[in-house]
């Protein structure tokens, strides 16, 4: 018998803390860098957060108290995600884009959302516990709505209990929510979307999306 592992997706997860590449001092300092912002702008946005949920606008990337999360979350990408994707790094490389801020209080919660029009998006816990809420990624397909036999190999959903330098890496078609905070603590994260660029013989020149989706399989800039 032969049996393939059709279409999965993938979740990339680091505690950057654990691996010594951020402290809790420097966390700390992003913390309340956030809650400055908030003050400056306590209304935020609307998107995918709810009831109580404060999210920033985009503009976190370019922030200086942000610079150094940046360039550790753009290495996690270069060095550990594009070589485990078979993506030659001499031909493509990954910068983050926009990034943006959310502070979810008792009762807040983000709603199933993806992050359009890039490759690969992500989130960063700058203050979790754990108990504030799980990530969760939604499985969609036929077997979820169909009376199909669920078992130890077929999910309709993954979660994650985030902690303080808990860093989720994921395609950005991935479906995902957060789950209401039935806590009384506030819990900080950031979420981010990746530029992407093919390595040219002067400059890097950006990619569009359909370039990360299709000519990506094209042996020339496969490892």
């Amino acid at each position: 018998m032969s049996v393939r592992l059709l279409f999965p997706t993938y979740l990339f997860e680091f505690n950057l803390v654990e691996e010594g590449l951020v402290t809790e001092e420097y966390l700390l300092s992003l913390k309340n860098d956030m809650d400055a912002v908030r003050k400056k702008d306590p209304v935020g946005r609307q998107v995918s957060n709810a009831y109580t949920g404060w999210q920033s606008n985009d503009g976190f990337e370019h922030r200086p108290a942000w610079a150094k999360l940046n360039r550790v979350i753009k290495d996690k990408y270069n060095l550990d995600v594009l070589p485990w994707l078979r993506v030659d790094t001499s031909q493509a490389s990954v910068s983050l884009g926009n990034m943006w801020g959310n502070i979810n209080d008792k009762g807040a919660w983000n709603k199933p959302h993806r992050h359009n029009g890039c490759w690969l998006s992500g989130a960063f816990y700058v203050h979790a516990d754990g108990d504030e809420g799980n990530f969760v990624a939604i499985k969609e397909g036929a077997d979820v709505v169909s009376d199909f036999p669920h078992n130890n190999k077929q999910r309709e959903t993954f979660e994650v209990s985030p902690v303080t330098g808990t860093l989720l890496l994921f395609p950005s078609g991935l479906i995902h929510m957060v789950e209401p905070n039935a806590t009384s603590k506030d819990r900080y994260s950031v979420a981010f979307n990746t530029v992407t660029h093919r390595m040219g013989s002067e400059t890097d020149i950006p990619i569009d999306y359909h370039w990360n989706r299709f000519e990506l399989d094209d042996p020339k800039v496969r490892g």
